[in-house]
């Protein structure tokens, strides 16, 4: 087969010294999004890409997408091997492995003023979306290592990829990557039809280790490295992350991600001298494929909570819910559980044990609220109540919930084998996010074609249709939050004050009497400026109330420790339990996780766990 009437290239064909080679037993692609403020960036990586003592076990290749070259297009570089056997004298590989235009479908004629005769009228070279540039260099990089035994796709670029328009971004012109085009781009090489999967999905992008990526993507890939969180753009160093390949290239796949993961955690580390919290994880979506569990686990959680927020039909007056407990649970549980990008995403292990929590203090109340009832009651009445108290409707719908809950965080569990935290801000994260606003988002809109116009779709209409809001009918549970939880508009003001004490309970304890209606009743407004309609999007308090600096609960402070791991002086400690861990002063513990990572010198380059003598040594240390 030929291209553009050449002989093709085998990108694995010859060494530095122009020998023959055996097909790797990794190839890993590095697509690097940098038509926009990270073009240097890429470069940096490219730089980390070239520094790797490589071995016939490993090739590299990336995808350079610059928004600087003219003409503007993507450039294709294999890093660890030539792509001929002429050699022109400068080892540079960067420069040397530059893929022609013509080999990568954006072959172009630039004016020869050499010649004074006027050149052929040639193919120009046009722009491509972010989709078919993806596209077209995992078609080139698969086509000359189709042999090869395991692939790696590394993503490098902005985020996040759900329910925004931003991920891969790419400015001139600008266009982005969708969830079901990755999944469809992905599929054209990785799937069930091709009888092979892409062994690694790692994403150095914001907010990508989300339940509906590893939904979208599950039937092409096996594992999922990524944080559900900010990423910094210097985040992963590549030079080890690669370098941890190629000394591990006939470990498995599983085992390698493991390794890629400490080798993000011990470059993370770093970073907590200017107190910035991270947070990664490995999620397995093989094991998500194969047990096919997580789906009715999730819609089992959404049927339970659209039950708990429903309204009651019978009430005097509409909009009464049907169990205010339980919508004040799920509100509780949402305000504390650990959130991502500006509370758009939430850790799903998290929100489910909060809630869990959260619904278990109620059931708990209302059996206090029965003891105490029952001094009151005559000794024969006594007996039985704790029967009659679970089979009310509302305890019957906690358990529901404390159930379902339990079954969520079970299946998380077998999918992120591993994930790690560094920081206070991030110590709740156990590896999967999903999308769970506070309100009906509407932006950022999405035009899409009907017949020959177009619909300006909201973000929130356009997630139902990725893959695991149709499975699961997430978004079905989101719409009975927004509405359960919505104010009532402010239509006048109100004076209260107690009943009597004797007055009927139903009631309530407060009586109130609702002002004469005085305010202007308006059906059409219009800016008295230009400037009226900005909104001011300065975030200027955390929301949550989350441990720091020296800054511990009340409950903490009998378990704080000081800076040399001497307990509190004068502080006598009494744990409720006796195996009961002491606090940090930092405001978060180190994981087990880290904590090996912490333990081997950090110029080392293996990261092999301690013996086990040295390992109680330390720990009692730390």
């Amino acid at each position: 087969m030929k291209e553009n009437g050449k002989p093709p290239i085998s990108y694995r064909t010859w060494d530095h010294n122009g020998n023959g080679k055996k097909p790797p037993k990794w190839t890993i692609l590095v697509y690097l999004g940098g038509d926009n403020n990270l073009t240097s960036d890429c470069i940096t990586v490219l730089q980390q890409l070239e520094a790797v003592k490589y071995n016939e076990d490993v090739c590299v290749l990336a995808c350079f997408d610059s928004n600087t070259p003219w003409p503007k297009g993507s450039r294709y570089l294999a890093i660890n091997c030539r792509w001929g056997k002429k050699d022109n004298g400068i080892d540079w590989q960067i420069h040397n492995d530059l893929i022609p235009p013509g080999h990568r479908n954006h072959e172009f004629i630039p004016p020869d003023f050499c010649d004074s005769a006027i050149p052929p009228k040639g193919r120009e070279m046009k722009r491509t979306d972010v989709a078919e540039g993806l596209r077209r260099f995992l078609h080139w990089a698969i086509k000359h290592h189709k042999d090869s035994e395991h692939y790696m796709l590394v993503l490098f670029g902005h985020g996040p990829l759900v329910a925004n328009q931003t991920f891969l971004m790419r400015e001139n012109p600008r266009s982005s990557l969708k969830l079901n085009e990755l999944r469809e781009v992905l599929s054209e090489h990785f799937g069930p039809k091709h009888k092979r999967k892409l062994d690694i999905l790692a994403c150095q992008n914001c907010v990508m280790n989300g339940i509906e990526t590893a939904y979208e993507v599950r039937d092409q890939v096996d594992l999922m490295i990524g944080s559900q969180g900010l990423v910094l753009a210097s985040g992963w160093p590549y030079d080890k992350i690669i370098t941890t390949v190629v000394e591990n290239a006939k470990e498995t796949p599983a085992k390698i991600g493991v390794h890629l993961l400490k080798a993000c955690a011990r470059h993370m580390l770093d970073f907590t001298v200017m107190d910035r919290s991270s947070e990664q994880s490995v999620c397995n979506l093989n094991a998500m494929q194969e047990r096919e569990q997580m789906t009715p686990a999730v819609r089992s959680l959404v049927r339970a909570l659209k039950e708990g927020l429903s309204f009651d039909k019978d009430a005097p007056e509409p909009g009464v819910l049907m169990y205010p407990v339980i919508c004040d649970a799920v509100k509780l549980a949402r305000l504390e559980a650990q959130t991502y990008w500006g509370e758009t995403f939430v850790d799903l292990y998290d929100f489910c044990e909060r809630l869990l929590k959260k619904c278990n203090e109620a059931v708990v109340t209302h059996n206090d609220l029965v003891e105490q009832l029952k001094l009151q009651l005559q000794p024969q009445m006594k007996e039985g109540f704790q029967p009659r108290l679970r089979n009310t409707k509302l305890l019957k719908q906690l358990r529901k919930i404390i159930g379902c809950c339990i079954g969520v965080i079970d299946e998380i569990k077998n999918i992120v084998p591993a994930s790690y935290y560094i920081g206070s801000d991030l110590q709740y994260s156990h590896g999967v996010s999903v999308f769970f606003p506070w309100t009906s988002p509407g932006e950022p809109f999405t035009f899409v074609k009907v017949k020959r116009d177009y619909v300006l779709k909201p973000v929130f209409e356009t997630y139902r249709h990725c893959t695991f809001a149709r499975e699961t009918h997430w978004p079905d549970f989101l719409q009975a939050f927004f509405r359960a939880t919505i104010r009532k508009v402010r239509r006048a003001d109100r004076d209260f004050c107690l009943r009597d004490p004797t007055d009927n309970l139903s009631l309530g304890f407060i009586e109130e009497s609702i002002h004469p209606l005085s305010e202007v009743l308006t059906s059409d407004l219009q800016k008295s400026g230009s400037d009226t309609g900005f909104v001011d999007l300065d975030v200027w308090s955390n929301i949550k109330n989350y441990p720091r600096r020296n800054y511990l609960s009340p409950a903490d402070c009998r378990r704080k420790i000081l800076t040399d791991g001497r307990q509190m002086v004068g502080v006598e400690t009494q744990f409720p339990d006796p195996e009961s861990p002491p606090v940090s002063y930092l405001g978060w513990n180190i994981s087990e996780f880290v904590a090996n990572l912490i333990r081997k010198p950090a110029h080392s380059n293996g990261y092999a766990l301690p013996t086990r003598s040295r390992r109680k040594t330390v720990s009692k240390q730390t």
